[in-house]
């Protein structure tokens, strides 16, 4: 009984492993904390910070960013409730802080978004008109 048991487990686990990425709920491919790696506005490079670092994070529901300099200081933020159907993401800010949260807030954002491996890519164009490429990488849970 205690083999088959354990012959049932393993087969499971095995199984479970041959599911590719592609057919996970495409929603639950986001859930973690991406650092953002990459970035260009309106076509042009943007040369990321080394005094800061910009994180976003994503729920099975919400979504939020948040800018911090190397004494932890948050300099922006925003987030709120977001759905992404494998190729779209859409978000919805409800909450932050900064310029870059009044531009966006209550208005819908809908960017193609992809993610391979653990890399996120995120293009698309602000409601106020800015264009946005980004590159965000997943950090690993410690």
């Amino acid at each position: 009984m205690r083999r088959h048991l354990l012959w049932v487990i393993t087969a499971s686990i095995w199984c479970v492993s041959l599911v590719p990425v592609e057919a996970q709920d495409a929603s639950t491919r986001l859930i973690g904390t991406w650092k953002l790696v990459s970035a260009k506005f309106q076509g042009q490079e943007s040369t990321l910070s080394t005094n800061a670092t910009t994180l976003k994070h994503f729920t099975p529901t919400h979504f939020m960013w948040v800018t911090y300099d190397k004494a932890g200081k948050v300099t922006r933020t925003g987030g709120g409730p977001y759905s992404f159907n494998g190729k779209t993401l859409e978000e919805t800010p409800a909450y932050g802080l900064g310029s870059d949260f009044d531009v966006v807030n209550a208005k819908r954002q809908a960017f193609d978004c992809k993610v391979e491996g653990k890399r996120l890519y995120q293009n698309g164009t602000l409601s106020n008109g800015t264009t946005l490429e980004e590159i965000w990488e997943l950090v690993p849970v410690p």
